[in-house]
């Protein structure tokens, strides 16, 4: 398993007790994951990377990881950790808070950015941590030494899938050519995508959804038979609380139809606890500004939050760009119109109007480029 991300937060709503919802719905999440592992009495469970959202987690993040720990330690699971960027500290000043679990019997960690191995029955377990320093990895992965029964454990995403990397800070790109045939299973963490990478490279993703980006990513864990190489995919994330619906084509709609629509595919005996996404294409800005939060009062009730994302009829758009294009000439003689009803001196008139031509062609340009990117 990987990218638990214990501690993420979303929204700003808060339960009955002041909670943020979605970090409880994450440790929900975590706490069944740990459940169905424990169901799979596996040999050992491979976390890699991203424990903990942020580097200084919270006490009840690190509460809840603890008690994850224990149940499966008291099954007789032993555990192996490496830390991933979100959760390895970007300073030398700052302690690693994996170092608070030093000590519990059947865990085994990586997280001073540097390489180490765990034996697990028969079966070795080599581990390279998040580094701060990039160069590091190639010489981190030198120092392996091959018993013949071998699992590689990085967090990053490797080169070849670059284009699908997260854009986090202190997000690396892993050489390809550490992907060796010679493991017998590689178990990488960063990317909250299931993934198979290669015959024996694979990324578990995240058992949680983050983003409406991941909304139709497979989510959960991944079991692993070493001696076979066969994976079977676990699924985790069931409760599909994150709805990201199709497009509705407003094309010739009313604001009414516009809102009409909204709410034909928001049932709303269907959307109680969830985060709602409506994606609405080819609306037209008239019908737009016609349209108030408060006509979707009756949805936001039932749900935890409701996101419209509109995409507005390109032709419109074009008009309002050529519209705007001699806005600072607009302003310039408007201005000069008003300035000439009353006795200023030709001194202070041009400062006005040069003050006021540079900030409408700020203005113009602004809208211009918001149009385009669009």
């Amino acid at each position: 398993m990987s990218d638990s991300h214990l501690g993420f937060q979303d929204l700003n709503k808060v339960d009955e007790k002041g909670r943020n919802i979605i970090e409880e719905r994450i440790y929900s999440g975590f706490i069944d994951t740990i459940d169905q592992i424990i169901k799979q009495k596996p040999d050992a469970v491979v976390h890699a990377g991203d424990v903990f959202h942020r580097e200084r987690p919270g006490i009840r993040s690190l509460y809840i990881f603890k008690k994850g720990l224990e149940k499966l330690i008291d099954a007789g699971i032993p555990v192996i950790i490496i830390n991933g960027n979100h959760d390895a500290p970007k300073s030398l000043a700052i302690a690693s808070p994996f170092f608070i679990y030093e000590g519990m019997r059947d865990l085994k960690m990586a997280h001073q950015s540097k390489y180490e191995y765990f034996d697990v029955d028969d079966h070795r377990f080599h581990c390279i941590p998040y580094c701060l320093d990039e160069m590091k990895y190639a010489s981190e992965v030198a120092k392996i030494d091959l018993s013949g029964r071998d699992v590689l454990i990085m967090h990053g995403m490797v080169k070849s899938m670059w284009s699908e990397r997260r854009n986090d800070v202190g997000e690396y790109a892993l050489d390809d050519s550490f992907l060796r045939s010679d493991f017998d299973y590689i178990a990488l963490g960063h990317s909250h995508r299931r993934r198979k990478v290669n015959d024996n490279t694979w990324y578990s993703g995240s058992v949680e959804c983050f983003s409406f980006d991941e909304v139709w990513h497979e989510k959960g864990i991944l079991l692993v038979d070493l001696s076979t190489q066969k994976v079977c995919p676990i699924d985790i994330y069931k409760s599909k609380y994150r709805i990201n619906y199709p497009t509705i084509d407003c094309s010739g709609l009313s604001a009414w139809d516009i809102v009409s629509s909204v709410f034909d595919q928001c049932k709303l005996d269907e959307i109680k606890g969830k985060i709602i996404k409506c994606n609405l294409k080819n609306v037209d800005l008239n019908q737009y500004k016609k349209i108030n939060r408060s006509m979707f009062s009756e949805i936001r009730d039932q749900c935890i939050d409701l996101k419209i994302d509109y995409e507005f009829n390109e032709e419109k758009l074009m008009d309002m760009q050529m519209s705007g294009a001699n806005l600072s000439e607009e302003f310039s003689k408007y201005i000069g119109e008003e300035l000439s009803k009353k006795s200023f001196n030709k001194e202070l008139k041009d400062k006005v109007l040069k003050y006021g031509s540079d900030l409408m062609n700020e203005v113009e340009k602004a809208r211009n480029t918001e149009v385009l990117n669009k």
